[in-house]
């Protein structure tokens, strides 16, 4: 079995450079057309998809939504695969938030991993209620079967499989790792729960 995961389509913040984190921001025009991108991907690569999982966040949702009346499948939303909450720092560009919290934004980039944004969570506890939303779904299917799912998420949530995979400091990982909208990324079980150790060992 595997994993398919995919960043939601475009959405004006990401245009505007704005921490979009837990803030529900819909789909622009771009955003649409990348969700019908996706399901081409699978169409023209002949892969067959069992079910959608997505984020409960607008952006993600409207994305999976695409995806699954494509292929005429269910998509579900499960708590776990929201982007990182960015607390304070939401709403402003990386400019702005370096002008109005520079000691807050300091001290996370000095541990992105164990530091909580102000208000927010740390990169650990993306992964930890990541994984825990990931069990829930692997139990619901079996890995011996033949079988495709798509996960859709947020590009921070993903950033985290990735960057725990190929041993990549969170403090480097917007300059080593590029999520692009609505472009699936696959994993397979044993893939998963490699990262899953190597998350949580710590």
């Amino acid at each position: 079995m595997n994993i398919y995961f995919a960043r939601h389509g475009q959405t004006d913040w990401n245009i505007l450079r704005k921490v979009q984190g837990t803030t529900d921001i819909p789909l622009n025009e771009t955003g649409i057309r990348q969700a019908n991108l996706l399901c081409e991907y699978f169409e023209k690569q002949s892969i067959s998809l069992n079910k959608v999982y997505t984020s409960r966040q607008i952006r993600a949702e409207q994305t999976a939504r695409i995806v699954s009346d494509r292929f005429k499948i269910d998509h579900e939303a499960v708590p776990g695969l929201e982007e990182m909450n960015m607390g304070a720092f939401e709403g402003h560009t990386w400019a702005e938030t370096e002008t109005l919290y520079p000691d807050e934004l300091k001290r996370w980039n000095s541990n992105k991993r164990y530091e909580r944004t102000p208000g927010g969570e740390s990169y650990q506890m993306v992964l930890e209620r990541l994984f825990h939303a990931l069990d829930g779904i692997i139990e619901r299917h079996d890995p011996s079967f033949d079988q495709n799912l798509l996960v859709v998420s947020h590009g921070g949530v993903i950033m985290t499989l990735i960057a725990i995979n190929e041993s990549i400091p969170f403090e480097e990982s917007h300059l080593k790792i590029a999520i692009p909208n609505a472009e699936p990324i696959c994993f397979c079980i044993d893939d998963l729960m490699h990262i899953k150790r190597k998350a949580l060992e710590t």
